[in-house]
């Protein structure tokens, strides 16, 4: 990527105006905090996501603001987070710098799970904050130096690149991406006879959705179920289920399911040699901790990369 050092600052420098809902919303939060120093952190924190909430939106990329930890009031209060969750990608952390600032330092939580890092000058006198650039990565030591900054006009293709991610702390909130339904939807769109084929013992506190996968024939039509139950606030039980579609009893022969870490390293790696009924995985994810599963029938093939 060519890096910001090689435009001019009318080139590349994005100023977005500090509406009065952005402001407002920003006041708000920063007066539920305790002291002055934490009610000034959040102050800009706020101003720099919803700056850079609305200029994605400006150029069509999808956002939900409400879905990062910025959002969330116990996670405000106790740690330094300007994350904006960007739709089926990842969280894209929106650091503030004051006016004149040639550098940006990036708390360690920032750093386990982005995707990309937008460095956000506020300017409150001029109401408006200067989107100065992005990064895919940040250095060892934590310091970002806006030099070494890429033009925010490669953002789009960046974000193009990465794999659709699905976000399992989301469910808790009731926010499930397309293609993710209940199982009771699933059941409805099958135009064959019931069947138990999807019934499984659940708990109240489960969440549960289901997706079809067509690997081929219509035989070949296989479910994939993920139910995720939350053991406590550092660990989510994860049960990754394939059963066969309505009109089957079996899984079809040589279906292969592959569990990948986010080194993309296996993990498990299991084929059904014969016909079976069911393939259940069983796992523990920690906050921020990122799976890939993978299924392959033939030369047809699915994958789903998961944030936990």
């Amino acid at each position: 990527m060519n890096k910001n050092n090689q435009f001019s600052d009318e080139d590349w420098s994005i100023p977005i105006p500090l509406t009065t809902e952005i402001l407002h919303i920003a006041r708000q939060f920063a007066n539920e905090q305790p002291i002055l120093e934490k009610a000034q952190q959040v102050y800009l924190n706020t101003v720099a996501v919803c700056a850079v909430n609305n200029y994605l939106r400006i150029i069509g990329i999808c956002t939900n603001i409400t879905a990062g930890d910025s959002w969330n009031p116990s996670i405000r209060l106790t740690e330094d987070v300007a994350d904006l969750w960007i739709t089926g990608k990842g969280s894209l952390e929106c650091r503030p710098i004051k006016r004149g600032a040639l550098s940006c330092d990036i708390p360690f939580s920032a750093g386990l799970d982005r995707i990309g890092y937008i460095i956000v000058e506020i300017d409150e006198d001029q109401k408006e904050a200067i989107l100065r650039g992005f990064t895919p990565n940040i250095p060892a030591t934590g310091r970002l130096s806006l030099s070494e900054l890429d033009s925010l006009l490669q953002l789009p293709s960046y974000l193009h690149t990465l794999r659709p991610l699905l976000n399992l702390s989301q469910w808790f909130k009731n926010i499930f991406e397309a293609g993710w339904e209940s199982v009771e939807t699933v059941l409805d769109s099958q135009l064959t006879q019931p069947d138990l084929a999807f019934r499984s013992k659940s708990k109240p506190n489960n969440l549960k959705r289901c997706k079809l996968l067509k690997l081929g024939s219509p035989e070949a039509t296989v479910a994939l179920i993920v139910t995720i139950t939350s053991e406590s606030t550092s660990n989510t039980n994860i049960l990754i289920e394939l059963k066969p579609n309505l009109s089957q009893n079996y899984l079809p022969a040589n279906l292969q399911i592959t569990l990948l870490d986010e080194y993309e390293q296996e993990i498990i790696d299991t084929k059904i040699e014969e016909s079976k009924q069911y393939i259940q995985l069983d796992l523990t994810g920690e906050p921020g901790e990122r799976f890939s599963i993978k299924i392959v029938l033939g030369d047809e093939s699915f994958r789903e990369d998961f944030l936990v």
